[in-house]
């Protein structure tokens, strides 16, 4: 099968690139993002594929192969790449046009958008992620409120489960920061 890129192929590549910054078309598939993922043996199209795909313009695959939500955001993708692509903001920005409907897709895990929901909302709040609560609503919104009881013993002596973080210094700053890019984002 032969594909041609079209300039009707590049809209969402052109999209990601206004959103982001990131140029898709930089990647020249060495597989190094792929062969850094922890996830990777999970995903029906893997991030070098998913690279491939928005650089011909095969939304479908993009967004019909779920792996989008099988990103757990562990950055080494972006480490890896050579050409210095954030691969992981790549992903990122196709879950914000997925969240926004915007574009429909494919979502092997329904819990990960309102989990990609709730990160934010934490962030939002303290300035950084407050773990703990994180994992108590994510229980509470499966209707599993007990799921993890047997690890809270074994975290709190290891020191790994506290209480609400203390609001980062510069949290102000951070708001801020969100409103304008929201302000932004509506614009366009």
């Amino acid at each position: 099968m032969r594909i041609e890129v079209t300039r009707e192929c590049q809209t969402l590549a052109k999209e990601i690139e206004s959103l982001t910054g990131e140029n898709v078309n930089l990647c020249y598939q060495c597989r190094r993002c792929t062969l850094g993922c922890p996830t990777a043996c999970d995903m029906a199209l893997k991030p070098h594929e998913m690279m491939r795909a928005l650089q011909f313009g095969l939304e479908e695959e993009v967004f019909h192969s779920g792996m989008i939500w099988m990103c757990v955001s562990c950055e080494a993708c972006s480490v890896r790449c050579p050409q210095n692509i954030d691969i992981l903001r790549v992903i990122d920005c196709l879950r914000e046009l997925v969240m926004s409907e915007r574009v429909i897709a494919y979502n092997p895990h329904p819990e990960i958008p309102s989990m990609h929901r709730l990160f934010l909302t934490l962030v939002n709040r303290y300035g950084r992620v407050y773990e703990t609560a994180l994992a108590f609503i994510m229980n509470l919104k499966m209707v599993e409120p007990f799921k993890d009881i047997d690890l809270v013993w074994p975290m709190i002596t290891k020191g790994r489960l506290t209480g609400p973080p203390r609001k980062s210094g510069g949290l102000k700053g951070f708001r801020q920061m969100l409103s304008t890019t929201r302000k932004i984002e509506g614009e366009s």
